[in-house]
């Protein structure tokens, strides 16, 4: 009787010790490589011309704000198969601890709008951001995480560019109350939720990422002057508001968007103590997203002594492929519209902010949707059956990549 006690004692210390290792092998060592600025059109004296004035303020150990407030957040994160080590300098061990994780400051855009009735500027700041993971020894893309962020705020003057650098510094640090509430967020919150959600893969058999940007002559006709001498940055914008509402709503990493995305596409990557920038390879996405932004369109619905009523719209072709197949999910035209009533003695519309809005709409919408399937929204974007058949594709799709 004993004998038999003794044997189902071996048998549990023995499974108990074989599920412990187990959970130990899942627990990948990641290590914390900083927080950097990427890009391949990145133009730091106009692309993240506020963030870039921060990074030279440091505290009495010589780190800079913005690293310091990061670091705070990644030591809180949770995640669920792999451990966080900040030891960078133990980089060089062994291809097996070579994994490291950065978060990437992609680019910032500024807005503002004046509403004279309440004599207020209102002022909005988009941020992107990537969470990437790299193999450091060879210098390859494991996976990224996109995620923007919005910072919105009311000033009685038009904000100066210091201004300005002071409320987002506010945001990476101390952080800023949400809409209607007490909490606090910082530009780094998301990090912690993306991360506690996410579980890194000894690798990736398929990926997904957005590889073409095109705005047909309609769309470029109403951009800011600024893009139309260059619109790269403008696509790249576009990718990443695209790419981070769909990886938000569906919890997928995406390949971060390059322009000519092919095998070889390298990304560049320098963080905010070295001057080295690093080509981080990018692995081709076996599933391609294609955005062709057709035209925008602004419409003087209602006008009178008071108020008018005006519309802006956003139209676009979205197609979503397996090149490799030939294999077509989506290829469908969307499209969102506002409506908005303006003061009719305002006569200094800016139209372009109203546009980028509309498309963000439509992008969060879209995302938002695959899952949700809302009806009003498939009526009001697409109301086609051919539109309502390519959702549930979608859908089926984003499976894959969890």
């Amino acid at each position: 009787m004993k004998r038999v006690t003794h044997v189902k004692l071996l048998f549990i210390l023995l499974c108990n010790f074989i599920v412990f290792n187990n959970v130990l092998a899942s627990e990948k060592k990641v290590f914390y490589a900083g927080f950097s600025f990427s890009g391949n059109y990145i133009d730091k004296s106009s692309s993240i011309q506020f963030t870039n004035q921060l990074i030279n303020e440091k505290d009495e150990n010589g780190i800079d704000i913005i690293s310091k407030s990061l670091i705070k957040t990644i030591k809180k994160v949770k995640a669920k198969n792999f451990n966080i080590d900040f030891d960078f300098a133990d980089l060089e061990k062994g291809l097996e601890e070579s994994v490291v994780m950065a978060v990437v400051l992609d680019n910032e855009t500024y807005f503002n709008e004046y509403e004279p009735i309440s004599k207020t500027y209102m002022n909005n700041i988009q941020m992107f951001f990537q969470i990437i993971f790299y193999n450091f020894k060879t210098k390859k893309l494991i996976t990224s995480i996109p995620y923007d962020v919005s910072v919105p705020f009311f000033t009685k003057k038009e904000p100066t560019e210091k201004e300005i650098t002071n409320y987002i510094k506010k945001f990476y640090t101390v952080g800023l109350k949400e809409m209607n509430s007490e909490k606090k967020i910082n530009a780094f919150s998301q990090v912690e939720k993306s991360l506690n959600d996410f579980e890194l893969k000894e690798k990736y058999n398929l990926r997904i990422g957005v590889t073409s940007v095109k705005f047909e002559d309609k769309a470029i006709s109403v951009i800011p002057k600024n893009y139309k001498k260059n619109i790269k940055p403008l696509e790249n914008i576009f990718a990443q508001l695209f790419s981070s509402r769909l990886s938000l709503h569906n919890n997928v990493a995406l390949v971060p968007y390059i322009e000519g995305m092919a095998i070889g596409a390298k990304m560049k990557q320098q963080f905010v103590n070295s001057d080295v920038i690093y080509d981080i390879e990018l692995p081709k996405p076996d599933y391609n997203i294609d955005l062709i932004i057709k035209g925008f369109k602004k419409v003087l619905a209602k006008k009178s002594d008071v108020n008018n009523i005006y519309f802006w719209a956003t139209f676009l072709n979205l197609k979503i492929s397996q090149p490799d197949l030939n294999k077509v999910y989506m290829d469908d035209d969307l499209k969102n519209v506002i409506k908005k009533s303006i003061p009719s003695q305002i006569t200094d519309i800016n139209d372009w902010y109203k546009f980028y809005i509309t498309t963000y709409e439509l992008f969060d919408g879209f995302s938002y949707n695959i899952n949700v399937m809302d009806e009003k929204w498939i009526s009001k974007t697409n109301k086609t059956d051919k539109f309502k058949k390519s959702m549930k594709n979608v859908r089926k799709l984003m499976v894959k990549f969890k």
